[in-house]
């Protein structure tokens, strides 16, 4: 099979599967959290507080998630001192933390909670367009994410944080982050919690 042909069929199918889904701004237990206009970003990653580093050409940030803001940014570190050579670590000073990061300078986010029940990942609509999509493994419902920072065209790198609380989506645009409801309950009325 050629690969012209390869793609042909590969597009018909995926438009078939995902012709009847719509976005959603709120998916099962996640809703929007909020957004980082930052462009440029070449890798990112989560602090054991839950807050974010971003590193972009113009230099390293920090921001505060329960603030929803930049607390710190350092235009002069070095970026090739402090990141590991596999491109998968980053040590901030400010912080005397190494961070795992992913995104264009290599490595991938977290995309499966510790339980199994929640996976992120992109899915590709057509050529350069990528949508996001949330499964439940154990409802197995999918939702596709509604972006406010982000178009939906260009590379996607997904990440959960390390408490599972937040999930982000870093594109061309910045930075789109979701955060999971407290004592969500599915529209049946059963506590997930309890699952």
């Amino acid at each position: 099979m050629r690969l012209k042909e390869l793609k042909n069929k590969y597009d018909v199918n995926m438009f078939d599967e995902l012709s009847d889904e719509n976005l959603v701004a709120k998916a099962g237990e996640w809703e929007y959290y909020s957004a980082i206009g930052l462009n440029g970003i070449i890798a990112i990653g989560w602090f054991s507080d839950e807050n974010i580093l971003l590193i972009n050409v113009d230099g390293i940030f920090i921001y505060d998630i329960l603030k929803k803001n930049t607390i710190f940014s350092d235009y002069e570190n070095s970026f090739i001192k402090s990141i590991s050579d596999d491109n998968l670590t980053f040590f901030v000073e400010s912080k005397s933390e190494t961070v795992f990061i992913f995104g264009l300078r290599g490595g991938g986010g977290n995309l499966l909670t510790k339980d199994n029940t929640w996976k992120i990942e992109v899915v590709d609509i057509a050529w350069n367009i990528k949508a996001p999509r949330l499964l439940n493994y154990k409802t197995e419902k999918k939702y596709f994410l509604e972006l406010q920072q982000n178009s939906y065209e260009g590379n996607k790198y997904l990440g959960f944080s390390k408490s599972e609380n937040y999930f982000l989506i870093m594109g061309d645009g910045g930075v789109d982050i979701f955060s999971r409801l407290p004592d969500y309950n599915e529209p049946d009325g059963s506590d997930i919690s309890t699952r």
